[in-house]
């Protein structure tokens, strides 16, 4: 068992190598090729500035249609778009992500060395706090149906044009490409879950994985990352930087995905290590679908003089 956990805990930590030499091939080619802006951890979205003064000819030029008028088309081609840069993130790495995700990858592998002892502290807690037992399952449920009851909430009770809307269409976004990624890294990892086998943490790949769906096998390689948890953080994420500015909102998302995380452990569902890689990937893809969102259509004010007069015109930049 012990080797088992070695071989898991050093797949992680060799998954850096790649990750850095991506990082320092794309700096190296970042001067010749001069590429398109990519998705970094570190990114905070801010709108070039426009122009104070623009020109009567400025004035002639036709705006793309305005971002919150989603048809089925521009979702569907943003979601393919995000699809793409989700799943070839780590050919375009940069180099400033290097440590938040080396920092992530060494604490999963820690976890995954002491995650029997710890599923066993976290077991014991609930058994011995009522509390705990009533809460837990009423927070993991809020990882799936309940995910999907808050996002439905925003396209079904939104005006149109609403930022509430928005937010209910990149939730939604956010979420399945969430689940896409996790279950073909459930697939690749194939881990059993905590509750079969007396507890025993098996690594398996993809053979344990495609036997989950053997008769009387159901759900038994599936443990890593954890789906609910990917979902929670992936919503929260959305939630939290869509209404930034009410403070309440980030507080409250995720603390709320987090107690989901932690239920999965009080439920005998998952392994810790498994809530804490699908937390973090949650929260990657919902802010890499909110800053994509973003940098494809922002709105920049304009003003000018035309005819002889000042006028003014909101622009919508698309990318």
């Amino acid at each position: 068992m012990n080797k088992q956990k070695a071989r898991a805990a050093a797949f992680f930590l060799l998954t850096l190598l790649p990750f850095s030499l991506f990082a320092q091939g794309a700096m190296s080619g970042e001067a010749k090729n001069n590429p398109a802006p990519r998705f970094s951890l570190s990114d905070r979205y801010a709108p070039a500035a426009a122009p104070a003064i623009s020109g009567p000819d400025d004035s002639q030029e036709t705006s793309p249609p305005a971002p919150e008028h989603f048809t089925f088309k521009s979702i569907t081609g943003d979601f393919l778009k995000d699809a793409g840069e989700i799943w070839t993130y780590p050919l375009h790495i940069r180099t400033h992500d290097i440590l938040p995700i080396a920092s992530v990858v060494a604490l999963t592998g820690l976890l995954i060395w002491q995650d029997r002892p710890i599923r066993q502290g976290f077991m014991d807690y609930r058994y011995s706090h009522a509390w705990v037992k009533a809460v837990s399952p009423v927070l993991s449920d809020m990882g799936s149906w309940g995910a999907w009851g808050i996002t439905a909430a925003f396209l079904l009770f939104s005006q149109p044009g609403s930022k509430s809307l928005e937010t209910g269409i990149l939730a939604t976004s956010a979420i399945l490409q969430s689940g896409l990624l996790v279950t073909v890294l459930k697939g690749l990892f194939g881990r059993q879950r905590p509750f079969w086998d007396n507890g025993i943490d098996r690594w398996s790949g993809p053979v344990g994985f495609f036997s989950t769906f053997a008769a009387g096998n159901y759900g038994k390689y599936d443990s890593f990352p954890g789906g609910h948890s990917i979902t929670a953080f992936s919503l929260a994420t959305v939630l939290a930087m869509q209404y930034e500015d009410h403070l309440w909102v980030p507080i409250l998302s995720y603390a709320m995905a987090t107690g989901v995380a932690l239920s999965r452990v009080t439920e005998g569902k998952h392994w810790l290590s498994d809530c804490l890689a699908g937390s973090a990937l949650g929260y990657v893809v919902g802010r890499m679908v909110v800053l994509n969102h973003r940098s494809r259509y922002h709105i920049l004010p304009s003003a000018g003089i035309v005819k002889g007069q000042l006028s003014f015109a909101l622009t919508v930049s698309t990318r």
